[in-house]
């Protein structure tokens, strides 16, 4: 088994790979998703003496996050699955996060526009039933929220900073049921808001609007 690991869900990629013994990782790397994905994929199978090609297997935090991140890490997996059928675990940040936490109280993320992601029905495989989209507003602050270090500065609430590493999504990945394995040409990022923040055309880079 050769096991990749990517996550892209935040500004910084972070890519791992498994391969019988060896487990050899590259953590919130420098650079634009889309320039050091494949690079940083190729430096660990060197490490590991494989090829692209010999990946059958790759774990991958599906969102929500970063949109760019999360769509150019799909993209990859659907190129590599290509070359060589892939089996995909998807596992969601808010999950991750809370294993990093390793507590039993609610997870939250910042969502923009005034809104958080939230995870609360957490399974006994470590991953959350459903993700909901609240108003920030709603958030109990009578509660202890789990969020991400990089974040835990935007809410006025008890909060739990965490930073997840490679290591804590191999190990929320064991402890999930081999069911939720897919084709690798299946994964699809998870947004759970189903619209996107829109600027109008004058306010995004063109050289139309370039003076």
């Amino acid at each position: 088994m050769d096991c990749l690991y990517i996550d892209a869900s935040r500004d910084r990629l972070s890519v791992g790979l498994v391969s019988g013994s060896l487990w050899v990782t590259r953590e919130r790397i420098e650079g634009r998703h889309d320039e050091v994905l494949l690079e940083s994929i190729r430096e660990l199978c060197a490490e590991c003496n494989l090829s692209v090609g010999d990946i059958d297997q790759c774990v991958v935090v599906n969102g929500p996050g970063s949109f760019t991140g999360l769509r150019i890490a799909v993209s990859c997996i659907h190129a590599l699955d290509l070359v060589t059928p892939l089996k995909v675990l998807p596992v969601d940040q808010l999950s991750l996060m809370a294993e990093a936490a390793q507590s039993s109280h609610g997870v939250i993320l910042d969502a923009r526009m005034d809104e958080v992601y939230v995870g609360l029905d957490r399974q006994i495989d470590g991953t959350f039933e459903s993700l909901q989209l609240k108003p920030v507003i709603e958030l109990s602050r009578n509660e202890t929220w789990i969020c991400h270090h990089e974040e835990q500065d935007r809410f006025a609430v008890e909060r739990i900073p965490v930073t997840p590493s490679l290591q804590t999504l191999r190990d929320l990945a064991s402890q999930m049921d081999a069911s939720r394995w897919i084709d690798g040409c299946q994964l699809t990022p998870r947004y759970v808001r189903q619209t996107v923040s829109w600027k109008p055309l004058a306010e995004q880079p063109s050289k139309l609007y370039d003076h």
